[in-house]
């Protein structure tokens, strides 16, 4: 589920360096703050923007798609959200610069699902990638998945075992916990058609 290209959405972002990142720099006393959240595809932006004004501390949002992520930034500019920033990056690239960093929670919310067999080692949920991701949290942090594929789903609970970090919870069947979670426009899709949520915590021990 993507949407069409936006002639548009380049140009925004490069206009809006106040919202959209190039480089991490660790200086910056944006990433300074006490809780440091991190969305892994970001999509149009609606989760990022509703949970950063649920939770206190800031939010940087990753999204590979410059037209998906340019209608992401023009959400966070109308809402005049400090706390949120961008990156038009896939995480493979930018983990170098992620690594300065420490988060106290990952979100990854309907993560493409790669769905076919060949394709398995793409999926941002590989032990490798989970394994990575647990190296950017701090201790006790966590990464919480929610996904509508039961493909997805089930790669990801056999890869949990090998990725280090502790299973907290998980479940086929996620019913939403509206105090502490915000619906991305795929979220509203997927329930909408009636789709099971499937979502998983995982939490970084000691």
């Amino acid at each position: 589920m993507r949407g069409r290209h936006k002639a548009w959405a380049v140009p925004y972002l490069e206009e809006h360096p106040d919202i959209c990142l190039k480089t991490i720099d660790e200086t910056d006393p944006f990433f300074a703050c006490e809780k440091l959240y991190l969305e892994i595809g970001i999509g149009k932006g609606d989760f990022i923007v509703g949970m950063s004004k649920k939770l206190d501390g800031n939010f940087l949002g990753l999204e590979r798609e410059r037209s998906i992520i340019g209608m992401a930034a023009k959400k966070i500019e109308a809402e005049s959200l400090p706390n949120v920033k961008v990156m038009a990056e896939d995480f493979d690239f930018v983990y170098e610069q992620l690594s300065k960093l420490r988060f106290d929670a990952i979100f990854l919310n309907f993560s493409d699902p790669w769905p076919k067999k060949r394709h398995a080692k793409r999926r941002l949920t590989t032990s490798g990638r989970l394994k990575a991701m647990g190296a950017l949290l701090k201790e006790g942090g966590r990464i919480l998945i929610k996904t509508d594929n039961d493909i997805l789903y089930a790669f990801t609970m056999e890869e949990i075992p090998s990725c280090g970090l502790e299973l907290v919870d998980a479940t086929d069947h996620y019913e939403f916990d509206e105090s502490n979670d915000v619906m991305s426009e795929y979220e509203r899709n997927f329930r909408g058609q009636g789709k099971n949520i499937h979502r998983i915590e995982l939490r970084k021990g000691a």
